[in-house]
Order: C-alpha cells, then structure tokens, then sequence
C-alpha cells in the first residue's frame, strides 16, 4: 500500500526539518511513501533547509499559490499513491510506526478513508511536550448535524476515492476559504455518505490546529450539504478542533 504524503509549506525553513525527520524514521518501506512537498515560493531558504536531509521528496514544485488549500489541490494532482495524508510543515508523525499502523487500519477496516486522534502540544529542540489531546471519539453520521469534524491533518484517504468527488476547482473548493477543508469532510461524509473508520490513536503532533473558515463560510457548508440547522452552526463554533 503506496502512501501519498501531501506537505504544502511557504517560508518555513524555521519548521520543516522536524517533519522530514518524522518521515524518515517511519518502519515503512521507503519506496510506499511518497512525499510530495508544494512550497508557495519561499524567500526564507526553505527548500535548501531540507537538502542535508537524507530524506527528500519525491515529487515537488516550488511557486505562488493561492494558499493552504491549493497547495493540498496541487499535490493530489501529482499524487500516485493508494492513499492520500495531508502533514502540515512543522507537524510531525507521531510514532515511527504510523505509516504502518494507518496501512493495517485499511486492511483490517476494508474503509475508504481513516482518521484517528493527534497531540497538540509545543516543539522544543528534539522533543515535544503535549499539552492536550483531540481525540474525536467515533463516527456516527447524527454527529454531523452536531458540528463534528474529523482533523484534517489526521485523516487519510483511498485516492481513487478522493478523486471521485472533486469539486470544480479541485479536491478542496477554494470558494470555501479556510472553511474548505470543512466542506470537503462534509461533501465526504455527508453527501457521499461514505463512513470512515476510527484510528484510537494520535499520528500526529502539533502546535497549532488548523484555522476555522468564516461564520458565513461554514454556514454555507451546513446549508449546501443539509447537515442541520442554528444548533449546526453554533456547535461549529464551540468545537476546539
């Protein structure tokens, strides 16, 4: 099972090196893992920061674009692999067998896509302190109308899945804003009804969750998937992931 690992990155030379150290160390076959690294034109030595490192992409492009999201869009472009990840610049993989863990949760589950928990928490030379942890709890399609959400940056994908439903400026809908990575979730989940399966174990380490989308924009995501109603949109707001 061939991992696509979609890292977008812009001016974080400061940051990259721990997340290429967490893909390095994986016990997974190094040619499964494809690491594909989308740099939005950084003016901070990036790129050259991870040229020492024994560890490089497979696959990369470094020029302007139009944020976090098209940059996830540009890399599953390129993508070959069985499986999408999405890994932020500056996260790490939480254990060196998380690779390997995910591989056996899509075996055993027979599920098109998987998420699981993550540590958000501080970096401080090699180590990381926890500080709390997402655990989102299992899957039941009710919980939608609730507000919930998988984290993005733990949830993985079949590719041939993903690319089923595309919208029409890529896998993630730009018009969405920061709310995209919401509304692809609930296209998934909502609308396609597909059901993922529950990995009760964090694969990722943080310092920071990924920002919400506007009010405006996530209202939009409930009312054009039918997810609910006001309770929707105030859940939304007081969900911590």
């Amino acid at each position: 099972m061939k991992f696509s690992i979609i890292t977008p990155t812009y001016n974080h030379a400061a940051l990259i090196t721990r997340t290429v150290r967490s893909l390095q160390a994986q016990d997974y076959t190094r040619d499964l893992i494809e690491w594909i690294l989308i740099d939005g034109g950084s003016s901070d030595q990036t790129l050259e920061t991870i040229q020492p490192e024994k560890f490089h992409p497979d696959l990369w492009e470094s020029q302007p674009n139009a944020g976090f999201y098209d940059a996830l869009n540009r890399g599953v472009e390129k993508a070959t692999g069985d499986i999408l990840c999405f890994l932020p610049a500056g996260d790490v993989l939480a254990s060196r067998g998380t690779i390997y863990r995910l591989s056996c949760a899509y075996k055993n589950a027979g599920a098109a896509c998987v998420y699981a928990n993550m540590d958000v928490g501080t970096f401080q030379a090699e180590t990381f302190s926890a500080q709390r942890a997402v655990r989102p709890g299992i899957y039941h399609r009710n919980l939608l109308a609730r507000g919930w959400a998988p984290p993005l940056q733990t949830f993985s994908i079949e590719r041939k899945v993903a690319l089923q439903h595309v919208a029409e400026e890529g896998l993630f809908d730009l018009s969405y804003g920061e709310a995209a990575g919401y509304e692809w979730m609930m296209r998934l989940l909502g609308a396609a009804s597909i059901e993922p399966a529950y990995l009760r174990i964090p694969t990722l380490q943080t310092e920071a969750l990924l920002p919400k989308g506007s009010v405006a924009a996530e209202e939009r995501v409930i009312r054009t998937h039918q997810l609910g109603g006001p309770f929707t949109r105030f859940a939304r707001r007081w969900r911590r992931y």
